[in-house]
Order: structure tokens, then sequence, then C-alpha cells
């Protein structure tokens, strides 16, 4: 059994072995919807950022300045809907309506 130092080394490799970015971000979406709490989210994007290879491989799929995306997963900058959208769309997901109606644009 291999045993991990840290719950985030964990997250990363179990993401980056099983692959499974879009089931993995529906829960936290689900979770995100009970408590209301934007961190769950950047979170998430942080441990499938890293999982999937960093900020520069990701920045190629999507048109986001590679400085926003590292800002957003820092938690210096907190992200607007389109932002968090055009992340999630990357992974094949997207935000339920349901969010999109009850927060403020910029969340």
């Amino acid at each position: 059994m291999k045993v991990y130092k840290t719950w985030d080394a964990f997250m990363v490799e179990q993401l980056r072995e099983h692959g499974d970015v879009g089931g993995y971000l529906d829960a936290v979406i689900e979770e995100y919807q009970i408590h209301r709490n934007l961190d769950i989210i950047q979170l998430a994007l942080q441990y499938i950022v890293e999982a999937q290879g960093g900020i520069s491989e990701l920045t190629k799929k999507i048109d986001i300045e590679p400085q926003v995306l590292s800002e957003v997963l820092d938690n210096t900058r907190t992200p607007n809907i389109h932002t968090l959208r055009t992340v999630l769309n990357a992974w094949g997901c997207c935000l339920p309506s349901d969010i999109l109606e009850s927060v403020n644009p910029c969340i």
C-alpha cells in the first residue's frame, strides 16, 4: 500500500491514475450547491490541474491567460462565472443553471 505525505498528494495521484475528472467535478459541484463555498471548487481545480500536467497544459486546451488561471488556483483572485465556466468546460463539465441564476457574476 502506498503511503502519501498529504491529502493533496493523494487526491492528485488518484485523479492522475483514474482520470475521472468529470465525475469528481460533478461531486464537487454538488458539495458547492450544499455549502455555497467557492473554496471547494477552487481546491478541486488545483488538484485537477496538477494531476493533468499543470497550468501550461491546461492553458493549451482553453482560451485563458496562464496568469489569470494561476491567480484563480492560488485563491488570489476570485474567479468570475465566465472563467469558471471556461475551465470546467475544458473537462466536459458545466455549472448547473440553478447556480448560474443564484450567484453574482463575479463569485
